[in-house]
């Protein structure tokens, strides 16, 4: 069992007590009330029934990439035999597209942003549990399918409760059999896809948010994705560039509304923001667009999702 400790502004060190879910079904619940933990994804149902009554998933939803997000909580440490599991409700995502396209037709606020592609659906597994060991990590480089193993524990002190979410690797990456072609998002992926250049400049801005982040030494992973680049904190995006279209795109910042409300500049209107993704946009419309102005916001960002 984890200890954690808070050390408060007046000097005082308190244990915090891991505060267990009593049931999946709490487990669920607190994760689908608390947005932030699943700000990525958007929701389309829970404890959807499948042909199967033995197969039920906790969630399912989509994410910005359009992948279909087959979401499965367990309350108590998992082993190998949650990879069957999970590989069942891909397996029925995939060669029922038009159960998926039912729940999206249901589903009320969808994001404008997704474009799902029902011949061809794509499907992306979360598992979150308080413990995930590497056993499992040595099966998920097996599978097909992208997968992320989140370990999610809940500790509380004085009033007060901490999340703590921790995104397991793989011990060495993962080989997987290319079944339907994997593209790489690099920049010539982007030029087939995108005015080119559109994609000139967006690479442009990308390399100076890479200096501002390696000026201020923060630990993020660049990741490239079919939509955007992402600054990422373990599972979280903070702070990107993201596609509006084939040649605009714009600076997202992953902060409360409330937050983007109190750091927008005086001169620059943001693009919107986005509730279902919980973050805001400003369009870009030039190589040297003024960072700087926006300092604020990479900061808030930081913070609101590190720390």
């Amino acid at each position: 069992m984890p200890n954690l400790f808070w050390r408060s502004k007046d000097g005082r060190t308190i244990n915090l007590a891991e505060t267990p879910f009593k049931s999946e079904d709490e487990f669920e619940r607190y994760v689908y009330d608390v947005g932030e933990i699943l700000s990525e994804i958007f929701i389309l149902s829970r404890q959807v029934k499948t042909p199967s009554r033995k197969d039920v998933p906790d969630i399912v939803g989509v994410d910005k990439e359009n992948n279909v997000v087959i979401i499965e909580f367990k309350n108590q440490p998992v082993d190998e035999d949650i990879i069957p599991q999970v590989l069942r409700y891909a397996i029925w995502a995939e060669t029922n597209p038009d159960s998926i396209r039912a729940l999206w037709l249901e589903a009320r606020d969808v994001p404008d942003d997704v474009s799902i592609n029902w011949d061809n659906l794509s499907v992306r597994i979360i598992i979150m549990a308080p413990v995930i060991p590497v056993t499992v990590l040595r099966l998920v480089n097996k599978i097909n399918y992208e997968v992320d193993l989140l370990e999610v524990q809940r500790f509380a002190a004085e009033g007060h409760e901490f999340i703590l979410v921790n995104k397991r690797e793989p011990e060495t990456p993962a080989r997987r059999k290319i079944t339907k072609g994997t593209p790489e998002y690099d920049k010539e992926f982007y030029k087939e896809h995108r005015n080119n250049q559109s994609v000139e400049m967006f690479f442009a801005v990308s390399e100076r948010i890479d200096k501002l982040v390696s000026d201020r030494s923060w630990p993020l992973e660049k990741k490239f994705n079919k939509g955007y680049i992402g600054y990422k904190h373990g599972f979280f995006n903070v702070f990107g560039l993201t596609w509006l279209g084939s040649k605009s795109f714009a600076l997202f910042f992953k902060v409360p509304k409330e937050i983007a409300d109190q750091y927008q500049p005086s001169d620059w209107e943001p693009h919107r923001y986005e509730d279902e993704w919980k973050q805001v946009l400003y369009k870009v419309d030039s190589v040297d667009v003024p960072l700087g102005e926006l300092a604020p916001l990479f900061e808030a960002a930081y913070r609101n999702i590190v720390g």
